[in-house]
């Protein structure tokens, strides 16, 4: 039997430090009053037979009182109130015995082997109403310093191919010296909540990082998840390559061999099945060929060309072995202990299988889910690499990440940093006669490197990256009665490393036991740091955070949020806040998204899974305003079918105008051959509608093309109170293809985006009074490369007129001076008005329909005081609107407020 036990109790009574002297001396004291068996007191035993009781929860001594004494009388005697005997807590004892003393559970984790429901958790609640789900012990020795974390919500970083997760919940252990640092992370993510488990799945991480000299240093790390049983002993196999659950222990009855095309798009050169066989082997050892006792597979869907099996495009050929059919060749199928598909295969192949033990795990009617096994490198079609292949089949026990990384700061002007990770995923074939179950190891690699030279006015560059299609960071979570769902609308798994594109700490993709964002993110649009979107900042734009718990339904809110409308479309806000498409960002990847600004469903490596290649560019800078830089980028798809070559150059300036005004250029431009799909999820805006989140489907608009992107700004301070700003970008891409081939994919040679955006504010004092005349104009063009998206342009004109005037002048939250800026009042009327003119010029777009015409009238109050200790803000007021349209009726809208904020500032 085996124990693993973490646990933290919270005392009341005596505390005790951490000097090792004060501890030893305070378990003497406590030997000499507080043995380990009941006490008594010899001086007051008698042999009399009558027997007296007391409550013990009053205060009572060791002799027994005369008979009048044992009355209650509390006509000249207060009354004594009953004793909670839970006041401070219950008594607590460590693993010897040893009394720690009177207090309350915060957190225990205990691991008992063999056992059922013997995994369990406990959360105390001063877990999270005394102590936030976050309790932290420390110590120092020796030069070094530990700190023990058990929390919900911890920041827990190894490196960015290994582990990253902003919402870590478990253990955390790290210690600290000079030259040394490490991080032990361990967690139950299956219900880490107060739960008892039988079958789970455990998660154990570690890095340590030495530092070479000053300037260099390299770690190691190791991240391993396993599924786990405490049914079965601790020592039955590799405790870290996992066991079977208690559900899939069994034999199986059926497996399924698919193979297919890799590549279907082509329609060609897809899988080429030269011979199969099945390997089996029983439990006394003995190997059974299918071939040899006559076990063949039934053969669905595939074409026999030139004495070989072949699937091309959609195709696919699925090769069934019905293993309860053996025991009418004398063969039983529990006996059997492992399984190995031999397979001869060349061209652009992918083959998958499944048994009737790996589904979906709906309880009625469970469907097949086929796992990837093994894929081609590149779309090869003439036959070169063929290959012999041998797959033993199993279920997935475990996946574990053992790591090596490096950096190199500033040695001479040389920089370097890399990491290398080689990814084990093991697999188990289900016997329930023997308890040593054959195991299977896949294995895939990742690494990148990064170097940059720095001898200015010269800058080098370059970084490669290799990561395989099969390297995976997630593993599956199981539910309580051991059935593992392969596929379901939450996936089941758990992440190394998670998707947080807008690095809000909690991640868009739903997973068991999680928190998430629900799909939303505005990556890159958070440039102020105050976690909200900066293009929706009138309130909080996002839902609130959920945690998917499977067999409960969804906790998506029907009323999302108050306002899921972007500033740019709203009353006043419009004139702060510019759309999107003007803002600027380099398009590494050539899908018309520019990368600061992507949002995908994807772990956040460094770079996407499944590719290789270089990059490498030369800056030369020869004055600190301007920056001049070209560069080479080459990369592939490793088992799909893609690459991406282009050559590049960048032009960056930057001056200061008087008044603390400033003007910037940005061109990029770029020689582009690129056909590798990068799809994105992006936030749309109908009219008239809340915004969601859209799939955007990569359209390959540069597979041979000039692109270019031109952006400018320049903001004017003129003297005081007046302010201009100016923005313009201009983004085309031409096509130098065949305008057939690109009329064929429903293209257009010439594409792009032209936008300029001009705007102005003056802020003009009248007595105590303000008075804030502003202009904004906005154009314009769209032209998308796909001919099924119409071309567009408009105009928009917004004028703005705002008073504001204090109601109690004497009563000011800062002095008033002047003609030297404004003052804040604690009580102030604003009234203003609005008007827009919005034309469509060409065409149409989806956010818009046709020309309008807006009016919008805002009056109110706004008091400003301190209230308990916070900055208390009333505003109360009405606000009325108005737009009209040429063919469609009106819109009004009104609305009357009363709101509330509170702050510290």
């Amino acid at each position: 039997m085996a124990a693993l036990a973490v646990a933290l109790q919270f005392c009341a009574g005596q505390v005790w430090g951490q000097s090792y002297g004060a501890q030893a001396t305070s378990l003497l004291a406590q030997r000499s009053s507080e043995e380990l068996s009941p006490q008594f007191e010899v001086v007051y035993t008698t042999p009399a037979l009558y027997k007296w009781y007391g409550p013990r929860h009053l205060s009572t001594g060791y002799q027994r009182p005369w008979y009048q004494d044992q009355l209650t009388n509390y006509a000249q005697q207060h009354y004594q109130r009953y004793l909670n005997a839970g006041l401070e807590g219950d008594e607590w004892h460590d693993a010897f015995g040893r009394r720690l003393g009177r207090g309350w559970l915060v957190y225990t984790w205990e691991q008992e082997q063999p056992g059922r429901n013997s995994s369990r958790i406990r959360q105390g609640s001063f877990y999270s109403s005394v102590f936030g789900r976050l309790v932290i012990s420390s110590d120092t020795a020796g030069g070094g310093t530990y700190r023990l974390m058990v929390g919900s919500e911890l920041d827990a970083r190894l490196t960015p191919m290994t582990f990253f997760k902003p919402n870590f919940e478990g253990v955390r252990l790290d210690y600290a010296t000079d030259r040394l640092t490490s991080t032990f992370l361990f967690s139950r993510p299956s219900d880490p909540g107060n739960a008892g488990r039988t079958n789970f799945t455990h998660v154990a991480a570690g890095h340590a990082e030495v530092q070479l000299f000053d300037l260099a240093k390299i770690g190691a790390t190791y991240v391993n998840a396993h599924t786990a049983n405490s049914e079965d002993e601790f020592s039955v196999g590799n405790p870290l390559a996992g066991v079977l659950t208690t559900a899939q222990n069994q034999a199986l009855s059926t497996l399924w061999v698919q193979v297919r095309d890799d590549s279907p798009v082509d329609g060609s050169g897809g899988a080429t099945v030269f011979g199969h066989d099945i390997i089996l082997v029983d439990t006394a050892g003995v190997e059974l060929r299918g071939s040899e006792i006559d076990f063949l597979p039934a053969i669905a869907g595939a074409r026999l060309r030139d004495g070989a099996l072949v699937a091309d495009g959609s195709e696919m050929m699925l090769f069934e072995y019905d293993l309860a059919s053996l025991r009418d060749k004398g063969v039983d199928p529990e006996s059997i202990t492992a399984a190995t598909i031999e397979m001869a295969l060349a061209n652009d192949y992918h083959v998958e299988m499944a048994s009737d033990l790996q589904t979906n795990g709906e309880r009625f009617n469970p469907e097949t889910v086929l796992l990837t096994y093994a894929r081609a490198e590149g779309n090869v079609q003439d036959d070169s690499n063929g290959e012999l292949l041998r797959l033993g089949y199993g279920l997935p026990t475990g996946n574990e990440l053992i790591g090596l990384n490096w950096d190199l700061v500033n040695w001479g002007g040389l920089s370097v940093q890399g990491e290398a990770v080689l990814n084990r995923q093991h697999r188990r074939y289900p016997n329930t006669r023997t308890e040593d179950r054959h195991e299977m190891v896949r294995r895939a690699h990742a690494a990148y490197g990064i170097a940059a030279y720095q001898r200015l006015p010269i800058n080098l560059f370059v970084e490669g990256f290799h990561i395989a299609d099969a390297y995976s960071t997630s593993f599956w979570l199981p539910q309580a009665g051991g059935i593992v769902q392969y596929e379901a609308p939450v996936p089941m798994l758990y992440e190394f490393v998670d998707d947080d594109d807008d690095h809000d700490s909690i991640p868009e993709w739903q997973r068991p036991f999680q928190r998430t964002s629900q799909g939303i993110a505005w990556p890159g649009y958070d440039v102020d740091g105050d976690f909200l979107h900066d293009y929706n900042q009138n309130n909080n734009p996002r839902p609130p955070w959920t945690v998917s718990i499977p067999g409960r339904p969804s906790s998506v809110p029907t009323n999302r949020n108050r306002n899921l409308i972007p500033d740019y479309e709203e009353s006043f806000l419009r004139f702060r806040s510019d759309r999107p498409e003007f803002l600027f960002g380099v398009d590494m990847n050539h899908n018309g998204t520019p990368d600061p600004f992507e949002n995908d469903l994807l772990p956040d490596y460094p770079y996407k899974a499944d590719h290789r290649g270089i990059n490498a560019y030369a800056r030369w800078s020869p004055t600190p305003q301007i920056r001049l830089l070209a560069g080479r980028q080459d990369m592939g798809l490793i088992s799909g079918d893609g690459n991406t070559e282009s050559w590049y150059a960048m032009l960056t300036w930057t001056r200061r105008l008087g008044r603390g005004g400033r003007l910037r250029v940005f061109d990029f431009g770029a020689l582009v051959q690129d056909d590798i799909r990068d799809d994105l999820q992006t936030w749309v805006q109908p009219l008239g509608a809340v915004g969601r989140m859209r799939d955007v489907r990569d359209l390959l608009a540069a597979q041979d093309t000039w692109r270019n992107t031109l952006y400018i700004d320049a903001d004017q301070r003129l003297s005081a109170g007046l302010r201009l700003f100016h923005r313009l970008k201009w983004e085309s891409w031409w096509q130098r293809r065949a305008r057939l081939e690109v009329a064929d994919e429903e293209g257009r040679m010439r594409s792009g985006f032209l936008g300029v955006i001009n705007k102005g504010e003056w802020t003009i004092p009248i007595g105590l009074g303000v008075l804030e005349p502003r202009v904004k104009s906005e154009f314009r063009a769209d032209r998308p490369f796909s001919t099924r998206l119409p071309t567009a342009r408009s105009h928009e004109m917004s004028g703005y007129l705002m008073w504001t005037q204090p109601i109690f002048a004497e009563q000011t939250s800062v002095n008033y001076y002047a003609r030297y800026g404004r003052q804040l009042f604690d009580t102030e009327l604003q009234v203003g008005l609005e008007l827009v003119r919005f034309r469509m010029l060409e065409g149409t777009r989806p956010d818009v329909g046709e020309d309008f015409n807006g009016q919008t009238v805002v009056a109110q109050i706004i008091n400003r005081v301190g209230y308990l200790g916070y900055h208390l803000v009333t505003r109360a007021g009405i606000q009325y609107g108005r737009r009209n349209f040429e063919s469609i009726e009106d819109e009004r809208t009104s609305m009357l407020f009363v709101t509330m904020n509170a702050g510290l500032q």
